[in-house]
Parts: C-alpha cells; structure tokens; sequence
C-alpha cells in the first residue's frame, strides 16, 4: 500500500541538464532524501546472475562485478537485487555530480536510473522514456536486459538486441512503445541506512533514544505501580511478622530504604532496546550490514560480514565511546565468513572505585 504523505521528492535529469520534478513529496515525506531519476541515456545496465555461487558470496561477487566492469573511468553504481540476480546500473560519476552540485550544492540526493522506478514487467517490453525509447526483457519479476534508442527501435535494431538473450521467446518485431507511470513499489525508492549522511543517521538515532525513552517510561511506571503494591503487602506482613516475633532494635525492615534502592537500581538500567538502537546506528555509519544482532539483559552480539574486519578498529572505537558498552570483543569466523563482536552493556559494568 502506498502512503502519498510518505513519498519523497522525486525529480528527473536529463542528459542535457534539463530537472523536471515528477513528485513534490508528501507531507513527511519531505523529510527524506529527495530521489534523482537519471535519464536512461545517463547510464548503463548490465544483469549479473549468481546463481552458482555460493548465498553467502553472492553480495560480495556482484559488488567486485561491479568495480571491476564499468564502463566509465570515474563511476558510481547501484544494484537491484531479485533471487540470485542482480541488475547493475553505472553512470558516470564526473558528469552527473556536477550536475547534481549545481542543483543542490552540499546535499545528497539518492540517484537511481528512472527504469528503476518502472513497475515490474513480464517478457518483453519497450517503454517510451521522457527521451528515447527502452528495450527490456524480464523474466521471473527480474530485469534481464535493457537497450536504450534515441529514435523508436527499427526491426534489425530489435532483432540485434533480442538475438543476444538466453533462453527467451522469440519476437520478430519490437513491441508497441507504452509510457508507464513511476512505482513507489520499485526499487529507485527503497532504501538503505547506507544511503543516509552522518546528520540524518544522528537524527535517526535521537528518534530511536526517544522511543526508546518512552519505552522505558512506561517500563518504570509499570514497575512502579507492581513495587508500591508489592511494598504494601511487604509492609503488611513484616508488621504481622514482628508483632510476633521480639526482634532486637535495629533489625526492622527499612521499606521505604528497600524500595528506593529498587528505584534506582532500575533507572541505572541500560535497557536492551536503547542498546540495540545504539549499535545499529553505528554500525550503519560505517556502512556496514549487519547479518544478525542478539541482546540480553547485559551482553549484546552482532553479527557482520567478513569483510568488515577492514573496519573493524574504528567500530570498536565507536561503540566503546558511545557510553552504551564496554568490554568489546571481536571474534573471527572464518568458516562461516562471519565477524562477530561481543560487548556488554552498561548494565554490566564494574561499580567505579571511589579515589
């Protein structure tokens, strides 16, 4: 289901320079990065089949694919990823950032290629663009393959480009061109916490502290309510239990001492939750994903990939300062290609010795 109150900015260049804005943005959505459509003639597709691989290589095989085969000296580039496939798209770095500067100077919009935001297709498929026309070939929801053509696609143009697919039906003559609307569905306007600058993954992280605080507050007043009845009760009986029972002096139980220090000792308390939300925002400024994440009352684990051990020293920096953990532990995995990091929380921590 698509909230229009929620969708972002979306504008479209061309390869002349020329902006037109598709979208305005919703009301909140307007708080999101605003998403750039690069004219088709901007970039260049290529499908990139995994299937042989290995699941847990398959991310890292179409990231090396995709350095390693630009077509462009400078380039920046993106995937689509569906089952064991991935769609690569490159577009030249040094001419589309000037362009992107020249319009919003210090902001990063995300850039995606406008056939990205196309609803799935199925077979062949020829698309009128804002500029020229799109040759494309799908199969099971993934894009195959995709020719772009100023001018509408004659007949040996079409037949060139259908002869190279694998394994698909025959079509002697190019489909009818038919425009298509954008999909909020589609991939241009997915996004990762790698897509967000350090600012808005602070921001993301007081929102995360706030919830995370009101969380807690009704945590406390739950717990506060339970401690006033069971302190009642306590009181009730220990009464009972003195009347009939000498005790020497001194010996009383201190109820209100006893649930004072309850008090504190739960507000001291780093919950679970506030933790988490602290170490998935780090470990998103460092772009890295993380494969799993398992908390207790006072151990925290993450789970990441192998090649996260390049960055690994400024991780454990971070969430060493973060004033969330201590006692930071990573652990290499090398059968499972895994890097795992082990802390505790601050609910662990050694009492500090008085000097």
């Amino acid at each position: 289901m698509h909230f229009d109150f929620l969708t972002p900015r979306v504008e479209h260049l061309s390869s002349d320079g020329a902006w037109t804005v598709l979208h305005p943005g919703g009301l909140l959505g307007r708080l999101r990065q605003t998403v750039v459509l690069l004219g088709r003639d901007l970039a260049t597709f290529s499908y990139f089949d995994a299937s042989a691989l290995p699941r847990s290589r398959r991310n890292q095989a179409a990231s090396l694919h995709a350095r390693m085969s630009s077509p462009y000296l400078n380039s920046s580039s993106v995937s689509a990823r569906r089952g064991s496939g991935f769609g690569l798209w490159w577009w030249d770095l040094d001419r589309v950032q000037a362009l992107i500067r020249g319009r919003y100077g210090s902001n990063r919009p995300l850039v995606r290629p406008e056939t990205m935001a196309q609803p799935i297709g199925d077979g062949w498929r020829m698309v009128r663009l804002r500029s020229g026309y799109e040759a494309q070939l799908w199969r099971n929801g993934e894009l195959r393959a995709s020719a772009w053509r100023q001018q509408p696609f004659t007949v040996t143009e079409w037949e060139a480009f259908a002869r190279l697919q694998r394994d698909a039906v025959e079509v002697t003559s190019p489909p009818a061109a038919q425009s298509l609307p954008l999909s909020f569905a589609a991939p241009a306007f997915s996004f990762s916490a790698n897509d967000l600058s350090r600012e808005q993954l602070m921001a993301a992280a007081g929102g995360i502290g706030a919830v995370a605080c009101l969380s807690l507050a009704a945590l406390f007043a739950g717990q506060g309510a339970r401690l006033s009845e069971d302190g009642a009760a306590i009181a009730a009986e220990t009464k009972r239990i003195q009347s009939a029972i000498p005790t020497p002096a001194g010996a009383a139980l201190d109820l209100d001492r006893q649930k004072l220090a309850a008090y504190a000792e739960i507000e001291t308390r780093t919950s679970p939750l506030s933790a988490a939300g602290a170490a998935i925002s780090i470990a998103a400024y460092h772009e890295m994903n993380l494969l799993s994440l398992d908390a207790t009352a006072e151990n925290l684990t993450m789970t990441l990939p192998y090649s996260a051990v390049r960055s690994a020293d400024l991780l454990i920096s971070d969430l060493e300062q973060s004033g969330f953990f201590h006692d930071v532990r990573p652990k290499t995995d090398a059968a499972n290609q895994r890097l795992v990091i082990e802390m505790k929380t601050k609910a662990g921590a050694p009492p500090l010795s008085a000097n």
